[in-house]
């Protein structure tokens, strides 16, 4: 290419012109898409959906124990006494997570019918007592709902089951920690900062949340496909950590929530690099 543009100089240049510049630019931005999301990157496409809809489940159990973490929390002493006296009423309040556990327990163990016992699990915690009774006014109308059946219809599918053997069980886990981290200390934000005098405090309450989530994103971004997962997860995980739409925030406080999660990222990044740099082997995973 440098030899083309050296024939193709006028006597005495020494700087391409401008529209040459940008035809190089245009040319290895092709180039580079061409690689991202041609024919050649399509298994590395299939395994970052497969691996996406494995995550998925495990997400909304991550979201469910945290609320239910900081139901406990605020109840406090008196829920203790109550499950003391009443020691069924822990089941109530177990009755979401176990719900939303079972999708993970049918995509990590590859069984059809745990998926099938959770989707009817599911149906009973949206129509309360009865099955044939569905509710017109169902709890979580929108997003929140429409995350959950995406997570309890992934687990019929041979891409959840088949993802989840691309992600090591050890880091699975440890990130979940990370992750339940990061949203309880968001959810808190909520109740805490909303009081707050300042408004512009209280928008950052889905940082923590976003912060763990894009140094995750960092730490697979050392694999083909966890580049092309962690694309593909971005905006639904931005929205279960209660990210504030972005045009109706000030700009400042915009400009801070994305320079802390690009930091995270950034730095999750250099750290899985300098770890793939030190065990070869890490590369492949």
């Amino acid at each position: 290419m440098i030899g083309v543009l050296l024939a193709g100089s006028r006597p005495g240049q020494t700087r391409p012109h401008l529209a040459d510049t940008a035809d190089l630019l245009a040319g290895a931005v092709r180039i580079h898409c061409r690689r991202a999301f041609g024919t050649v990157s399509a298994p590395a496409w299939r395994d970052a959906m497969a691996a996406g809809m494995a995550l998925w489940p495990l997400l909304i159990l991550t979201d469910t124990l945290a609320r239910q973490v900081l139901s406990l929390a605020q109840s406090g002493p008196d829920l203790l006494s109550y499950w003391m006296q009443e020691p069924w009423s822990l089941l109530h309040w177990a009755r979401p997570i176990i719900v939303f556990a079972l999708p993970v327990l049918a995509v990590v163990l590859r069984h059809r019918g745990i998926a099938t016992l959770g989707a009817l699990a599911f149906v009973l915690y949206l129509s309360g007592r009865s099955p044939l009774t569905l509710p017109l006014a169902l709890p979580n109308v929108g997003l929140p709902l429409l995350a959950q059946v995406v997570a309890v219809a992934a687990a019929f599918t041979r891409p959840a089951r088949n993802g989840m053997s691309l992600i090591y069980r050890r880091t699975l886990m440890l990130w979940m920690l990370f992750g339940l981290i990061g949203l309880v200390a968001s959810k808190v934000g909520r109740g805490v900062l909303d009081a707050a005098t300042n408004h512009e405090i209280a928008l950052w309450k889905p940082v923590p949340w976003l912060i763990i989530m894009a140094a995750a994103a960092g730490y697979a971004a050392r694999s083909v496909v966890g580049r092309r997962a962690a694309l593909l997860l971005s905006l639904p995980v931005a929205a279960l950590g209660d990210l504030g739409k972005l045009p109706s925030l000030p700009t400042s406080v915009a400009l801070a929530q994305i320079g802390c999660v690009l930091s995270a990222f950034a730095m999750g990044t250099m750290l899985a690099r300098w770890q793939a740099g030190r065990d070869p082997a890490a590369r492949r995973h």
